[in-house]
């Protein structure tokens, strides 16, 4: 079986990882994959060629790029495989896909509108030909429950075949965290952007100390907003309780010295994040909007999902004083994510969708 996957490119974030991963585990089992780049700029590039992943370069330039040449040599290509799998929308694309031999998946890896702000006549014709495009592509599928009832209320998709395939991590590589009766520790491993939130996170940590609670906060990660919540950190004079120490290509030194970690973002295409926890045996908390997020934590441990920064802080409270329970519970996490939640799985369910095209 033929299969290419097409990603913008190999920069470093979850979908792009998400998507080698798949693709190396489909090339252990005997399947022929390929991964379709706009630009080879980024930082999973050299590891891709580690794994001897082929790679096709697109040639698209931009996202409206509509070139009669580019489309014809991505028909070419694509004729090449007996399956498309597309994992972000770009027109030319998806219409050379389409009008290609092959069977074509999409895959939406999370949806919420006005997360950004962008050109309202931009965001008016990419959505509209993104409607047309996703209602003729053969299969159509989320990472949640909640990212697919967005989309059928977003795209309609009344007569385009469905399924929700949860993703999967290499459990393989993850080390159980030993909890060590040290300073209470709260973690969090995140891109820096207005979606994730982070201001909740700090807002409810600050109600945390005012109860007279005692910990630290460790932020990991770096982004588009890593100054505004740097100021907000000063401006609840919180700089002797809050470590920023950006971004890090080794979280699991960090992931070590956490006790607890948590998520603040809002309509999360899939979880991620709380998968990534569990196989340290640590307990994540989240809020009761957080999407995908929220069905990978709540069938575990729903007392962790949280309706208000108070309810965040009163949370904490009891894991600072109940921190021996962490350690106790920490097999059923990593049992949990083994038997949900491995990559194994998620190519298992990706191949039974592809024969059902082929």
């Amino acid at each position: 079986m033929k299969i290419v996957h097409c990603i913008n490119s190999p920069h470093i974030g979850g979908i792009e990882r998400l998507v080698i991963e798949l693709a190396i585990e489909q090339k252990k089992q005997g399947l022929d994959v390929v991964i379709m780049l706009d630009t080879t700029k980024g930082q999973y590039y050299e590891y891709l060629l580690s794994q001897n992943i082929p790679i096709l370069e697109s040639g698209i330039k931009g996202g409206f790029d509509m070139s009669r040449t580019t489309f014809k040599n991505l028909k070419t290509m694509f004729n090449t495989f007996q399956v498309v799998h597309l994992h972000s929308f770009s027109p030319i694309r998806s219409m050379a896909a389409k009008a290609s031999n092959a069977k074509v998946v999409y895959t939406i890896h999370g949806l919420s509108k006005g997360v950004r702000k962008e050109n309202f006549f931009k965001y008016t014709i990419r959505e509209t030909l993104k409607k047309y495009e996703l209602n003729k592509v053969d299969y159509f599928v989320t990472n949640s429950n909640s990212t697919l009832s967005k989309a059928k209320l977003h795209y309609g998709l009344k007569k385009t075949k469905k399924a929700v395939i949860l993703n999967g991590v290499s459990i393989g590589s993850y080390k159980l965290n030993t909890i060590q009766d040290k300073e209470f520790t709260i973690g969090l491993v995140s891109r820096f952007t207005p979606r994730k939130r982070i201001d909740r996170l700090l807002n409810a940590f600050n109600l945390f100390l005012k109860n007279e609670q005692k910990g630290r906060l460790i932020l990991v990660g770096d982004g588009v907003n890593f100054s505004e919540i740097k100021q907000l950190v000063k401006r609840l004079n919180l700089e002797s309780n809050v470590d920023l120490v950006g971004y890090s290509n080794n979280v699991d030194r960090y992931y070590k010295q956490f006790h607890v970690c948590v998520q603040p973002s809002d309509n999360e295409g899939f979880g991620l994040v709380a998968v990534e926890a569990y196989l340290y045996g640590l307990p994540i908390l989240a809020f009761n909007d957080s999407g995908g997020l929220k069905e990978v934590i709540e069938p575990l441990e729903p007392e962790n999902i949280v309706n208000s920064e108070a309810e965040l802080a009163e949370r904490l409270a009891w894991y600072s004083k109940n921190m021996a329970q962490i350690g106790d519970d920490s097999h059923k996490r990593i049992a949990y994510v083994k038997n949900n939640f491995s990559i194994e799985r998620m190519e298992r369910d990706y191949y039974n969708v592809y024969l059902k095209l082929i």
